[in-house]
């Protein structure tokens, strides 16, 4: 495995997560630039020249790694859902700590809105935007970003009434209006990034509906 494995964007060092055995840091740093690119003008917009001229690698190097702009976007896409994984895990084992359903709705609002890896919104806003246009996007959004964070959430919704911690709810619908939120406030925090100016602020929409999600725990499920 290559001894590198941190990387620095935006000003923050990023840790890489293993993308595959043996890739180099050029390879790791073309997947970056690449993801921000793709990102930012969506997969049409972008060519193998612009990663090109966009990272300073020279065109012989870009294809030795990536043969085609199409194995460069799969690998991009790959390289998001390890990102995405690794942010629930690291989320299941915060959510381990907690004593009370107050706490595990405060920790689920605060790792979202605490994303200081601009990095990986940058990973996951370019599959939302890309969902319509390109069917790997929309697969792995459907199936991964949509099925398999809803029912992360449920889980734990579900597992917070199996303790005791709180009356039953409808534990699908709530994680569901939760997941789409938190997806749309990480779209909303790359266009931040580029000094685009908010529709609205993101921040009284995460408080309402933390105070939505614990108002409904207090209505039994019919």
């Amino acid at each position: 495995m290559n001894s590198v494995d941190t990387y620095e964007i935006f000003g923050e060092n990023y840790t890489l997560p293993s993308i595959e055995d043996e890739a180099s840091f050029t390879k790791r740093r073309i997947i970056m630039e690449s993801t921000i690119l793709f990102a930012k003008k969506g997969y049409a917009g972008v060519s193998m020249r612009d990663i090109g001229q966009h990272t300073g690698i020279k065109p012989a190097s870009l294809y030795y790694h990536f043969s085609s702009k199409e194995i460069l976007w799969n690998t991009v896409i790959d390289h998001a859902l390890k990102l995405y994984f690794l942010y629930h895990n690291n989320l299941d084992k915060t959510l381990k700590e907690a004593d009370s359903f107050e706490e595990v709705v405060q920790i689920m609002f605060h790792e979202p809105s605490m994303m200081r890896n601009v990095f990986a919104c940058y990973a996951f806003a370019l599959i939302q935007t890309e969902q319509f246009s390109d069917k790997l996007a929309g697969k792995t959004y459907l199936n991964v970003f949509l099925k398999y964070g809803i029912n992360f959430h449920k889980k734990w919704f579900d597992t917070c009434i199996e303790r005791g911690l709180v009356q039953p709810f409808d534990t699908g619908m709530t994680a569901t209006i939760f997941v789409q939120t938190v997806l749309s406030s990480i779209t909303l925090k790359v266009q931040e990034t580029l000094d685009q100016e908010l529709p609205y602020d993101f921040s009284e929409i995460f408080d309402k509906l933390q105070d939505c999600i614990m108002r409904k725990a207090l209505i039994p499920k019919i």
